[in-house]
């Protein structure tokens, strides 16, 4: 079943904000299974706060358990673009709230 643009755009959405794969199919979009979900979000680049939570970790097991001095400093630089994917949408989320309390007059 293909997916329309404002589907797909609200799913890349809801992931940016947080919300989980599993929770925008069940939630959101039920009639549609979890891997096409998943390819629309990762196929945009969308990355959601507790998968990127996840690489981290993931990543910094593997600095420790890696010997090469090179592998660590390739993970290392891996590890410095997922912290700033972190901070970048953490701004955003900030900018929008602010955004959205200046319009309910708080």
């Amino acid at each position: 079943m293909p997916i329309s643009n404002a589907d797909a755009k609200k799913m890349q959405r809801l992931a940016k904000e947080g919300k989980k794969i599993t929770d925008i199919q069940k939630q959101d979009f039920p009639s549609l299974s979890y891997g096409e979900v998943y390819l629309v979000v990762y196929g945009a680049g969308g990355r959601g706060a507790l998968g990127v939570k996840r690489m981290i970790s993931s990543r910094v097991n593997a600095i420790v358990e890696s010997k090469s001095k090179i592998a660590r400093k390739e993970i290392a630089a891996e590890l410095q673009e997922l912290v700033w994917h972190l901070y970048d949408n953490h701004k955003g989320n900030q900018s929008k709230l602010a955004k959205i309390r200046a319009a309910l007059g708080e």
